[in-house]
Parts: C-alpha cells; structure tokens; sequence
C-alpha cells in the first residue's frame, strides 16, 4: 500500500538484558514513516544507556517523553508498537499498543500468538487471529501511539521461554498465509499479489542456556532496522 516499507523495528542491549522493538505507522499519516522511526530510535537509546534493571513504571514514563518530544514534529502522526524485554534470567515484559503483535513457533513449526492485537474487531473478547485477519473492522484502532492523545499501552510480564520469537506488524499477520509466513521468517521470499500493506517481522531466539549470550545476526536486515549496544 505504500511504495516504501514505513515499518520500523530495532534491537537494544544493555547489561541488564534486551530490548526489541517493531513498528508501524498509519498509512495516511503524513511522514508516518519518520514518525515511527522516531519512536524506534527513542526506545532503542534510551534503553542502550539505561542504567540498573529495566522497571516498568519508569518506562511506561518515558514513552510518554518520547510521545510529548515527537507530538508538536508530527502533529497527525500515529503508529502501532509491540516491545519485547528480556532478562538475563529470561523474565520477559511484552508492552504492545495497536496491531503489531508478538508470536512463539512451536515445536510444529506453527505460530502462536501471544498477544491480541487492539483493533474494533476484538473490543468485547477474544478473537482468534486467523479470524480476525479477515474482519474489515480489525483496521480500526482502539489503542495506538498517537501524537494527539497519549494511550497507555497493554503490559504483560512472564517468563521468557527458550524459542524462536516474532515481533510482527499486521501486513505479516493478517495478509500473508500460514505457508507464507513461515517462508518469510525461513528469508524465502514472497510474491505479493496487488496492493498490500508493509509486512514486517523481527525474529528472536531465546536459548536454552545457562549462561545466555547475545548473537545479533543482522545479515540481509532492511535499512528500517537500527540497534545500539553497550
């Protein structure tokens, strides 16, 4: 739907662990793509020279600084976010707003979702996301990072079990194929079919391991990809 990809995602360490983050702007909003970069950006420094363990409340505040610095550069800017923390001991914490997602792949080689996107399509419960891939109403945001309105985000906190992990937006969820998206995730490419929306994914994985390591592997990475280390 646009003629450059405006998704952006980025990966941050520091001593305490990593921070991974995916984005996705509002295809109508003007210069959606520098907006969300921005907030990637954001994110990524401010956690890379963070210093001590990463606590919730406070950077539940500083997503609100970044959304107080970027509202008056792009007053009609909106995204959709999903951040992954991870431990050295492996406890993660997901904070998610909009339609960007995080997945696990199982032992069958399929996907599962760990998190509801924020869309009119799921407002009163639980809707499978197969399903709600083909509801017209799932692109109707009930919480998003949007510069006229601050909307806190969901938190999930758990532990972070050894696997592959995904952090997706919904043009990788909701327009590819089962099929098509593990040929993705596997750097097969894909064919689309007329016009369809940015499809992203970030790809982690979490080792079973004593003694964890951090390997960044960033070969045949998009150019809307960024990471700082410490």
């Amino acid at each position: 739907m646009t003629t450059d990809n405006r998704d952006h995602a980025g990966i941050g360490t520091n001593t305490t662990g990593v921070m991974a983050i995916i984005a996705d702007s509002s295809t109508a909003g003007e210069n959606s793509g520098e907006y969300v970069e921005a907030i990637v950006r954001g994110v990524i420094d401010w956690f890379s020279g963070l210093q001590g363990a990463l606590d919730v409340d406070n950077f539940s505040k500083q997503l609100r600084a970044i959304h107080i610095d970027l509202r008056a550069r792009y007053p009609r800017g909106s995204a959709s976010f999903a951040i992954m923390h991870v431990s050295p001991r492996t406890r993660m914490t997901v904070i998610h707003a909009g339609d960007c997602l995080l997945g696990q792949i199982d032992r069958g080689d399929r996907i599962q979702w760990q998190t509801q996107p924020h869309t009119l399509a799921n407002a009163l419960g639980y809707v499978a996301v197969d399903e709600l891939s083909k509801t017209p109403a799932r692109h109707l945001l009930t919480r998003s990072f949007r510069s006229r309105e601050y909307m806190t985000p969901e938190i999930l906190e758990t532990d972070g079990l050894p696997g592959v992990h995904l952090l997706t937006t919904d043009g990788f969820w909701a327009e590819l194929s089962a099929h098509e998206q593990l040929a993705v995730i596997h750097g097969r490419e894909v064919e689309a079919n007329g016009e369809h929306d940015d499809c992203s994914v970030l790809k982690l994985t979490i080792m079973d391991n004593a003694d964890p390591q951090l390997i960044i592997d960033v070969g045949g990475a998009s150019p809307n990809f960024c990471s700082a280390q410490i």
